[in-house]
């Protein structure tokens, strides 16, 4: 794998043979691979491999492994402190052939880390090293399953128009997690190495192009996904788990729409399980079918709010609740299913793209961060019930994008990494318009959108304004000076535009 630094044979007392990397950058993916001589009728459920990694500083982590086919097993960690890291490996039961112990050093590296929360200010996200993240995704609906040429294509293509992260894929009953038995039904003991090992190969093109992954339905259990009993859950739990947790850009969101296939009780328990077995090294969140119950919002584990509320109607304005949101319950918020270009909930009101545009941009300023899709069918229609296998959200590059928001998300998010946005937060309150994020005394974004005067609570000092057209991506040359208790504002046209203004002694 191209994550997987040099490796070297490590042997024990037993002399038993285990590949695993003798150093690896940190943030990286340390991956040990053991061969078992032993035949076993369920390698699945009959061995378990676990394996204790002792930091620099005394910190220790135990990890599960997981079986790969072929009678070879893996073990994948993440280290996050510089310096020489101590494993042990053992199997259970005993298998002498996958027991060993060692070492490696964890070097420095240009890797930023696993997502996080921002800890100064919930609203973002930063990666670990705290480098703040301002995300804009896309969804892929077959991740696992594109073809590696047309993957890599795909995630080319997006990240020139500024998408950091990938959202997908959700698996679809004739291609779950699990094996199928000869009758079709899932296999609740086996695993289907064809989707994992798709899975393996998304994480990696993501994160050779600096990509978040976020899963939309790994799990299943609702949208015609079968439900596993509760034991076998859990081994679909640990298996996940063992698979992503050395990749830096993996994150877990377990289902969608769990209100559809799940009680309260269940999806806790679920939360709290992957916390536990990602030692909480990774964001953690589940796909609701609105903003999820308060229950769930302040459990531990839930890192960030994942949103659906699609723009059903011409009604762009409808997003302020998000600032609401973030004021009940301080966590970032992922506008996760609001914006599907041409969605077939979303119909007319979803290939208007004036409305699409306004409402992004009142996404964003209310403060959340969009994850899009483009279902538009050709030439130019919304999809219908029956389209499979017809839009670019499906396809990626082995068609062409048929969407028109790309240029305006493109926009968006350059306009909010010029900004320090990461010392934002919403206040409608300070607006006539009632879409605005603000660094209170030093920075003010808000949303105009229809031409009109905008009135914006300021205190009582100098400072600059400017306009910026949502539409080119461009500035305005007209630049104001303008001071508090109440400015006043026209916008340079009657279309929508973006109001920036600066405390005078930061305007340049």
């Amino acid at each position: 794998m191209g994550l997987i630094c040099l490796l070297l044979l490590t042997v024990t007392a037993a002399q038993a043979q285990v590949q695993a990397p003798h150093s690896v950058p940190r943030w990286g993916m340390w991956e040990a691979v053991l061969k078992s001589r032993r035949h076993y009728l369920n390698p699945f459920t009959e061995v378990t491999v676990t394996a204790t990694f002792f930091a620099p500083s005394g910190n220790r982590f135990t990890v599960g492994g997981f079986y790969d086919g072929d009678n070879v097993w893996r073990v994948r960690f993440m280290p996050d402190e510089v310096g020489r890291w101590r494993w042990i490996i053992r199997a259970e039961p005993p298998d002498e052939n996958m027991s060993a112990s060692g070492n490696f050093v964890c070097t420095p590296s240009r890797l930023h880390g696993p997502l996080r929360v921002n800890p100064q200010n919930p609203l973002w996200f930063t990666f670990a090293d705290g480098t703040p993240v301002y995300l804009l995704a896309f969804h892929l609906w077959n991740l696992d399953a594109l073809a590696e040429p047309t993957l890599a294509k795909t995630l080319d293509f997006l990240q020139a128009q500024g998408f950091n992260a990938i959202v997908g894929p959700h698996l679809f009953p004739e291609r779950t997690a699990w094996a199928q038995k000869a009758d079709g039904r899932p296999d609740f003991e086996r695993f289907n190495l064809t989707v994992w090992r798709g899975l393996d190969r998304a994480l990696q093109l993501a994160a050779q192009r600096q990509m978040v992954v976020i899963p939309f339905s790994i799990v299943g259990g609702t949208n015609g996904l079968p439900k596993a009993p509760a034991d076998a859950l859990d081994l679909l739990l640990r298996y996940w788990v063992a698979r992503w947790q050395g990749f830096w850009n993996a994150t877990f969101q377990p289902t969608s729409e769990w209100e559809e296939g799940y009680s309260l009780d269940e999806i806790l328990r679920i939360g709290d399980r992957l916390h536990q077995l990602t030692h909480g090294r990774f964001l953690i969140s589940v796909h609701s079918l609105r903003a999820n119950a308060e229950a769930v919002q302040k459990a531990a584990w839930f890192g960030y709010h994942t949103v659906q509320d699609k723009l059903n109607d011409h009604n762009f304005g409808k997003y302020v609740w998000l600032a609401e949101l973030f004021g009940r319950i301080p966590k970032p918020i992922l506008a996760h299913e609001c914006l599907w270009e041409g969605n077939f909930y979303q119909r007319e009101a979803g290939l208007d793209v004036d409305n699409l545009r306004k409402a992004a941009w009142v996404i964003a300023l209310s403060g959340g961060q969009i994850n899009y899709a483009d279902e538009v069918v050709p030439p130019r229609r919304w999809q219908r019930l029956g389209d499979v296998g017809t839009t670019f959200s499906e396809l990626g590059t082995a068609m062409s994008p048929q969407g028109l928001l790309y240029p305006a998300l493109t926009h968006l998010a350059r306009f909010f990494r010029a900004l320090p946005f990461w010392r934002m937060t919403p206040h409608p309150e300070l607006t006539s318009t009632k879409v605005c994020l603000a660094e209170v005394g030093a920075l003010y974004a808000v949303f105009v959108p229809d031409g009109q005067a905008v009135r914006v609570t300021l205190p009582v000092r100098q400072f600059v304004a400017r306009w910026f057209n949502p539409r080119t991506g461009k500035w305005h040359a007209l630049q104001q000076t303008v001071s508090g208790p109440l400015a006043e504002l026209t916008p340079p046209d009657v279309r929508d535009w973006v109001l920036l203004i600066k405390s005078a002694n930061r305007a340049h």
